[in-house]
């Protein structure tokens, strides 16, 4: 099945040339000229990639990234004309999965997005519909659910989006800062000395003994990380 990537740049120029590049890699290309339009793009088509600019006019691709993250978990290589590694640090740390700095050679780019497709089409655990599977549990970024042992949970907006932020990089650990970052929303940021009450919650709708969770791991002196999928 042909492949779909969303392009997202204000640069006119580069998204024709990019665009053609990866139709004649055999990709179906759609692209977006800034942040809103991308979203709006994300509601209505089944993407298997995005290819997003950080410096955009009305919405920072970083803003993008938060708010993609929210409602999907389609792979995302940030595109940035910085080369200072915050800039790399906070896309990653919200959620991207890889990035490349501009300009760049179009060959390089295809390699990094056939990487990427590559460890998501067969990463266990991870269903090429997005669907993200540990253990009993399974969640579905598009649909916004998530069951035990097909039982649907009645998880909070947060703990979806903590969860699906763990379950995504299973055995990659994030500090309590980072989790935060990651899944506060709009003008609401959630404070990252509540990460461990809404972890203690949520370990107590998904684990089989909360006492001594085994889906959701603690790491000393760092954080919590997913475990990885057996």
């Amino acid at each position: 099945m042909e492949e779909t990537i969303l392009l997202v740049d204000d640069d006119a120029a580069l998204l024709e040339v990019t665009s053609i590049v990866l139709m004649s890699e055999g990709y179906r290309v759609v692209t977006a000229k800034d942040g809103p339009e991308a979203l709006k793009v994300l509601g209505y088509e089944k993407l298997d990639l995005v290819v997003l600019d950080i410096m955009m006019p009305h919405m920072s691709g970083f803003e993008v990234l938060r708010k993609m993250r929210e409602r999907s978990d389609v792979p995302v290589v940030m595109l940035t004309a910085k080369s200072q590694s915050v800039d790399k640090v906070v896309g990653l740390e919200l959620g991207a999965d890889d990035y490349i700095t501009k300009p760049f050679d179009t060959k390089e780019l295809l390699a990094r997005i056939k990487a990427i497709l590559r460890r998501f089409g067969r990463q266990d655990g991870k269903g090429r519909d997005g669907t993200v599977r540990l253990g009993k549990l399974e969640l579905d970024p598009s649909g916004y659910t998530v069951t035990r042992d097909g039982k649907p949970l009645d998880l909070t907006p947060t703990e979806f989006r903590i969860l699906a932020l763990l379950l995504r990089r299973p055995g990659q650990a994030f500090t309590r800062t980072q989790i935060s970052d990651a899944v506060s929303t709009g003008s609401h940021y959630l404070e990252s000395r509540y990460i461990d009450v809404h972890i203690s919650r949520l370990r107590g709708k998904i684990e089989d003994d909360p006492s001594r969770p085994a889906m959701i791991q603690t790491v000393p002196s760092v954080g919590y990380r997913a475990a990885r999928p057996v």
